[in-house]
């Protein structure tokens, strides 16, 4: 089948896939995170060598499994205008052409959402709407327009990532899937995934705790406050003085307060945004949402064809036709 390449994206479960599923498949070996990063992401995009990709790797190929999120582009800064996301593509093909490419998509909302709450656990202090919008108070010829990318409505915009990786690999060697369907029943979804890609595996022993857990208001408040004290560890933030290990310090102290569950219950996307914002992000994302749905019923039907597919019933989604479901292999 070839080696299984996840790029993401960002806030669609790859932290439990790095963590807990993938290091529990028992006939490919799992690459950690940093040396997949060595291989794609340190190189610049006119030094890039893909024999010495293959090396870091190591051998057997076909056998690897590779999850890193950061292959679809930098959560924060849009893939830098989606160039970085474009060019690792073409380095994965360049590397292992026969790789089949898994890409896991979110609701362009509530990815969004999840990407400002993690912007602000990794030291941010600005509101949602200046994290979103920032960029449009600047001059067109500000310099901090090349010199700190920032976030991209585009990158959320995920079937042009996915019809890029068509067109490279095939959409034979493209497999989507969405994190919805994970959230709503991981074992299920897990056991048809591992079928799919013929991946042995105990699911009796897999962790499915989640991570990365969304914070309560007072907590989301908190943050914000505790974040102007450290000049760390996001680009487009402020701050008022930089102690230096409060932002370690300050990490542990959220974490141990949003495990005690006893600041409130995590918010959701509907808690964020106001209804004027949500139509209008709505507006922006449907063609390529529709679009989305229809490269998802593709699938559905090609899997169909195959007799040793496991269908498997899918979470209805906006916009999705009522022919939409994901099938797996047995």
């Amino acid at each position: 089948m070839g080696p299984i390449v996840h790029i993401g994206y960002h806030k669609t479960g790859t932290t439990w896939f790095q963590d807990s599923f993938y290091p529990a498949v028992r006939n490919r070996r799992y690459i950690p995170r940093a040396t997949v990063r060595s291989a794609f992401l340190d190189a610049g995009a006119l030094h890039f060598d893909p024999a010495q990709a293959r090396a870091r790797l190591g051998e057997a190929p076909d056998k690897l499994i590779l999850c890193e999120e950061n292959l679809s582009g930098g959560l924060h800064n849009g893939g830098l205008a989606g160039n970085l996301s474009k060019d690792v593509a073409d380095r994965i093909l360049r590397t292992l052409p026969n790789a089949q490419i898994v890409i896991f998509v979110r609701d362009p909302l509530s990815a969004i959402i999840s990407a400002w709450l993690q912007y602000v656990k990794g030291g941010g202090t600005f509101s949602l709407k200046r994290y979103m919008f920032g960029r449009d108070r600047l001059s067109p010829v500000a310099p901090e327009r090349d010199e700190a990318p920032g976030f991209r409505l585009d990158h959320f915009d995920t079937i042009r990532l996915i019809n890029h990786y068509d067109n490279l690999f095939g959409p034979r060697q493209v497999h989507v899937f969405r994190y919805e369907d994970f959230r709503a029943d991981p074992r299920g979804f897990a056991a048809a995934y591992a079928a799919r890609f013929g991946l042995d595996v105990d699911l009796a022993h897999i962790d499915w705790g989640r991570r990365n857990p969304s914070l309560s208001r007072p907590l989301l408040w908190l943050a914000r406050g505790l974040n102007l004290f450290t000049r760390r560890a996001v680009a487009d933030k402020g701050w008022l003085v930089h102690i230096p290990g409060w932002y370690g310090l300050s990490r542990r102290l959220l974490r141990a307060a949003n495990a005690s569950g006893r600041f409130g219950r995590p918010l959701a996307t509907k808690d964020l945004l106001d209804p004027a914002l949500a139509s209008r992000l709505r507006a922006h994302f449907a063609p390529g949402e529709q679009l989305l749905a229809a490269r998802l019923q593709w699938q559905a039907r090609t899997d169909q064809e195959d007799k040793t597919v496991l269908r498997w019933r899918q979470r209805p989604h906006l916009h999705d036709g009522p022919q939409q479901s994901p099938s797996y292999r047995r």
